[in-house]
């Protein structure tokens, strides 16, 4: 049989992703800051793009001319008019010139809330001091539940890196054990750079030598006696140290050489905060309101006046073809951000209803909570709801936290139910090993203790959660005591 070419037709269906769709993914995962340094660069490069505040506070149309602006000297742009902008996204609602989005729906009532303190952010080098501290949170709190008390700890740090918060006050909004919340504020002061959390200059400076192993009885008494060495007061000083003339210059000299200020070296001139993307608080009904933070949203319009005087002057045709594509590169960028503050409002509200408990009773009632149950039920894609809740912050009646941090799996109990996360019995076990005494706890008696709380779990599975939160094994634990016995 003799093999010849020849021509064949066939139809098929393929997924592209074309340069628009793949823009408006990369909107839905940026935060708040990346967002507004984006349309920034816009409004630099598009003629037909104004912020709404500058075009209603000017009687003008626009004063840029045409070749204020780069025009491309081939017909090759970035963003081709060919597309179908109307079904780009499923709920845009018009392809119109000058179409606006109801910015008005988003707009936030103004919330009353003196205890809300946003994290300050000093940039260093190419990592901020949010950069530092998300990624030591991360790796130094193994659930959910930890992370996010560590979230709200965190939002309470000033620019030289002290904990000004107050732990009564925050365990009454969290509802959980103002104990329970200093184990975590003692975590915190192990982050770099060392004396971070600290409440008082004392603590700072404790933290510091602690962690150079230089915190002896000597040194204590020195720190506990501050005012006496910025008073110059060393013969008082030497008494109550019980130290001689060179060891209380060697005392000095170490105090000296720590770092009052953590974050004195993140210092910059330019200073970014932690703005909320939502807003949560409850009505006069008790039903809770979920609202987007209008201030961190971009309005941006087309400047139609000025693309209808360009395009009725007799124009070169390349520049005609250059408006057009950047009316229908403007279009597609405003319905954009409208579609991208539809969807973190949806999700937001899913996320409220389904950790309705949370709100309302603390953080102890957390519920297992998977990106799955939010995607089917605002029916999205898992992988919409991750780029969403990626760097975006809830403001709760609990303090400010990542809607990320709201997400823990399920595990299975005997009664047939999936209602306890991971997060809650990873902080059960925790809290098993905490109160051993004589008897320590092998894996398979904590398997048998959890099976009592109708926790249904394998010996495997603890030894991995145990790990996770870096807890030794029995045997170490049981070398420990002996040791400390000793």
């Amino acid at each position: 049989m003799a093999v010849t070419p020849k021509l064949e037709i066939r139809q098929s269906q393929s997924l592209l992703m074309t340069p628009q769709l793949r823009q408006a993914i990369n909107l839905l995962q940026l935060s708040n800051l990346e967002l507004n340094e984006l349309i920034t660069k816009e409004l630099e490069a598009n003629p037909l793009l104004e912020r709404e505040d500058e075009y209603l506070a000017s009687d003008d149309t626009k004063e840029q001319t045409i070749d204020d602006y780069d025009i491309p000297a081939t017909e090759e742009e970035q963003f081709s008019p060919d597309i179908d902008y109307d079904n780009a996204f499923d709920d845009t609602e018009s392809d119109r010139i000058g179409y606006e989005p109801s910015w008005e729906n988003y707009k936030s009532t103004n919330i009353d809330d003196e205890n809300f303190d946003y994290l300050e952010q000093r940039v260093k080098a190419k990592e901020s001091v949010y950069d530092l501290l998300t990624r030591q949170i991360e790796s130094h709190f193994q659930t959910s539940k930890e992370r996010l008390i560590a979230s709200r700890l965190a939002s309470f740090l000033d620019g030289a890196g002290y904990f000004t918060g107050n732990l009564e006050q925050i365990s009454q909004q969290l509802k959980i054990k103002e104990e329970y919340l200093q184990g975590i504020l003692e975590k915190l002061q192990t982050f770099e750079p060392s004396g971070l959390f600290a409440r008082t200059l004392k603590e700072c400076l404790s933290i510091q030598l602690k962690d150079q192993n230089r915190l002896d009885e000597m040194m204590q008494t020195c720190l506990n006696n501050l005012e006496l060495l910025a008073k110059g007061d060393t013969k008082t000083l030497k008494k109550l140290c019980r130290a001689d003339d060179e060891d209380l210059a060697s005392l000095i000299a170490d105090i000296k050489a720590q770092n009052p200020k953590p974050l004195a070296s993140y210092s910059s001139d330019n200073n970014n905060y932690i703005l909320p993307d939502i807003y949560v608080h409850r009505n006069k009904y008790g039903e809770y309101i979920v609202e987007l933070n209008n201030d961190t949203l971009p309005r941006i319009l087309i400047n139609q006046e000025y693309y209808t005087k360009i395009t009725k002057q007799k124009t070169e045709k390349q520049i005609n073809k250059y408006l057009r594509e950047r009316l229908s590169h403007a279009n597609f960028l405003i319905k954009a951000l409208h579609q991208r503050a539809s969807t973190l409002l949806n999700i937001s509200e899913e996320i409220v209803k389904q950790q309705y408990d949370f709100f309302e009773k603390g953080i102890d009632h957390l519920r297992p909570m998977l990106l799955r149950d939010v995607a089917e039920a605002v029916e999205m894609h898992e992988s919409t709801v991750s780029r969403v809740t990626s760097h975006k912050y809830m403001h709760t009646p609990s303090g400010l936290f990542e809607l990320k941090y709201f997400f823990s799996s399920a595990a299975g109990m005997y009664n047939g139910t999936n209602q306890t996360s991971v997060t809650s019995i990873k902080h059960k076990i925790k809290q098993l090993i905490e109160a051993e005494t004589d008897k320590i706890l092998s894996d398979d008696a904590i398997v048998n203790c959890l099976a009592q709380q109708s926790i249904k779990i394998a010996r495997r599975t603890v030894a991995k959660y145990r790990e996770e939160m870096n807890i030794p094994t029995s045997a170490e634990r049981k070398r420990q005591k002996r040791r400390l016995a000793h």
